[in-house]
């Protein structure tokens, strides 16, 4: 394992909430300095002077990308969408399952596991536990109701893998379901629901810290019904969000920045097969998919995930709620991060810390990734390495 040296870049600590133009130091895949002058002996150097040196991204929702579908691709399909999120400035991502047969579920799940993604963190199951009148894309005829039998098909085998699990908390045995997902250790997330503010409240104060794609597929606020949104602006959880500007008005983005704070907002791109590839019909799952100008929809017109990539999530942000680069890279990197509880280790920039980094231009476009001090992707615009 080489060593590497990022010299004079403008490194982003949103842990502790500074720019700070310095030296970074990687030995063994670690971050061994912040600050040092670099050692005659690096192996590899990056000047960084005019560049940001940011978290590598975390992404908890990707159902796929360059044109490789999570639920039908075969093992080397993770690979070529990890290889497409690195060129993007994703570390690390969850390989997001959806609703579909028990079998389908467990199949593309034990797919995943045994891919060859080295940004792959884990997966995210986003079903078959959903409310029908808010299931979205899912399909209407894989929904069911909780029950041990069923959970144990869908997670058997793979229980350590599963990071992040979606589900309905108004659907029959929601209570029993939250245990199960808490016995395999992932966190437990509120989507692809029609809740009522009491009922969801009710799940926050059992724990529930996270909800799957705020204001996209839940139910909405009412002034005498707070509903599903309402509790989740009203309560000091994470929600996932994309910004892509096609599944969210910018005004609806910038009021979940002013309720929530860019502390508990995690951007997502939720993205598909579509994504990274031009307009066309694409699979997702069992269902076709309609691109076009970048929007995904079923042929009832459904929105059915995105072609976002995360660099522009954050450009978007940005734009959307004034906040400046520091909090906007915080949604990307120490948030979900520490939705997970892997701020230790990812999601930051600090001594000891695994060396996943983002090397970002003035336009924060990708210039560089980096995963364990090893440089995975760089920008064929870039002039010095």
């Amino acid at each position: 394992m080489s060593n590497l040296t990022i010299e004079g870049g403008n490194v982003l600590f949103p842990k502790r909430g500074e720019i700070e133009q310095t030296n970074i130091t990687v030995k063994a895949g670690r971050i061994e300095s912040i600050g040092a002058e670099p050692a005659p002996e690096t192996d590899t150097r990056l000047v960084a002077e005019n560049h940001y040196v940011a978290p590598g991204f975390i992404d908890l929702q990707v159902n796929g990308a360059a044109g490789v579908d999570f639920l039908t691709c075969d093992a080397f399909g993770p690979g070529q969408v990890g290889e497409f999120l690195l060129s993007h400035g994703t570390t690390s991502f969850l390989g997001t399952i959806i609703t579909n047969p028990i079998e389908t579920m467990n199949d593309a799940i034990g797919t995943l596991t045994r891919s060859n993604a080295t940004n792959m963190l884990g997966l995210h199951v986003e079903g078959p536990f959903l409310s029908p009148e808010k299931r979205g894309t899912h399909n209407q005829s894989y929904l069911l109701e909780p029950d041990d039998d069923a959970f144990k098909a869908i997670t058997e085998g793979f229980e350590e893998e599963i990071k992040l699990f979606t589900f309905a908390p108004e659907v029959k045995r929601a209570e029993q379901l939250l245990k199960r997902i808490n016995t395999i250790g992932a966190v437990p997330s509120i989507g692809h629901s029609g809740a009522s503010y009491e009922e969801t409240i009710s799940f926050i104060d059992r724990g529930i810290s996270s909800f799957t794609h705020l204001f996209n597929g839940m139910k909405g606020f009412h002034h005498r019904e707070p509903g599903t949104v309402g509790a989740a602006l009203n309560s000091n959880t994470f929600a996932g969000l994309i910004a892509d500007g096609l599944h969210l008005s910018p005004g609806a983005v910038k009021l979940a920045d002013r309720a929530k704070g860019t502390g508990k907002i995690c951007l997502v791109t939720d993205a598909i097969a579509a994504a990274g590839m031009e307009d066309g019909r694409y699979i997702l799952g069992d269902q076709e998919i309609f691109v076009e100008e970048g929007l995904a929809r079923l042929d009832n017109g459904t929105i059915a995930g995105s072609t976002l990539t995360l660099e522009k999530a954050v450009k978007n942000y940005m734009e959307f709620t004034g906040v400046g680069l520091l909090d906007a890279i915080r949604t990307v990197t120490l948030n979900p991060a520490r939705l997970l509880s892997m701020e230790e280790e990812i999601g930051t920039i600090g001594e000891a810390s695994k060396a996943d980094l983002v090397v970002l231009d003035q336009s924060l476009d990708v210039k560089y990734t980096i995963i364990g001090g090893e440089v995975v992707y760089k920008s064929e615009n870039n002039s010095r390495a």
